[in-house]
Order: structure tokens, then C-alpha cells, then sequence
């Protein structure tokens, strides 16, 4: 059996690591380099269960950011932001599709869950200012946020 001290065992990880070899480590120039810019790049969830988790915390003003269209020019991020405290989207949600329309616009296919019965719907997202946020209009804020 060989016995290796404890400096020589050191040099050894020292000599076979990049640190130890003269070899550069490459790292991303961001860390999050691809965070926000598509749907399914939201802290290892898609944009609307992201959005989701942030209603559940009551960061309304956060998740305004996330929409974009003629509802959000209509009210405008602070009135929006105060529409979405008042809305009900806690209900079981499952993205079943995605379905890429060009490098900057995506449609997505979900499934919810809403007092044991099952729908699918669909959502428009894009990719805005560096950001991915979903289409809102009155029909896709009727359909997100009002039951039947």
C-alpha cells in the first residue's frame, strides 16, 4: 500500500487542475446568458409558471414586466400590475407544447387543471427588448385569468 502525504497529494490536485496547468478557464461572459430570452429559460421553469411563482409571492409589479401588447399600453405597468393582485392564477398548470414561429416568437400550448377538469390553451410570447414576455390582450387576459 502507498502512503501519499497530504503536500504531495495537494501538488498532484494543484498540477492536474486548470488552476495548476497554465490553462485558462473559460466562463461565460454572463453567467445568465441565455435567462429571459425565451420561454423556457425562467430559472429552469417557462415564462408562465415563472410568472406564476411571482404572483404566489405578490410581486405584481415584477411580473407586469412580463406582458406586453395592447392591454399593458392601455393600463400601463402600474395599473396592470395592481389588475394582476386581484386575479385568480393559482390553478395547476403544464406546458404540453411549444411551437417556435421565427428566432424571436413562440406559441405555447398549456394545459391547466381547474376543479379536476382539464384544458389546453394557447399563449403568444415573443422576444422584446432582450426579454421574452407574453402577448396580452383582452381575450389572452380573459383566458388566462377568468374562469368560465
Amino acid at each position: 500500500m502507498v502512503k501519499i502525504s497530504l503536500p504531495i497529494l495537494v501538488s498532484l490536485f494543484l498540477l492536474l487542475t486548470p488552476m495548476g496547468n497554465g490553462k485558462d478557464i473559460h466562463l461565460p461572459e454572463q453567467p445568465n446568458f441565455c435567462l429571459f430570452k425565451n420561454p423556457l429559460c425562467f430559472y429552469n421553469m417557462d415564462v408562465l409558471r415563472y410568472l406564476q411563482v411571482l404572483h404566489q409571492k405578490q410581486e405584481y409589479a415584477q411580473m407586469a414586466k412580463f406582458f406586453y401588447g395592447p392591454m399593458k399600453q392601455q393600463l400601463g405597468e402600474k395599473k396592470l400590475a395592481a389588475s394582476l393582485a386581484d386575479q385568480d392564477f393559482g390553478y395547476a398548470l403544464k406546458r404540453v407544447g411549444i411551437k417556435e414561429l421565427d428566432a424571436k416568437n413562440w406559441s405555447l400550448t398549456y394545459q391547466r387543471t381547474i376543479l379536476g377538469t382539464q384544458e389546453n390553451f394557447k399563449i403568444d410570447a415573443a422576444l422584446v427588448k432582450d426579454t421574452c414576455r407574453l402577448y396580452l390582450d383582452e381575450n389572452k387576459w380573459n383566458l388566462l385569468f377568468k374562469r368560465l
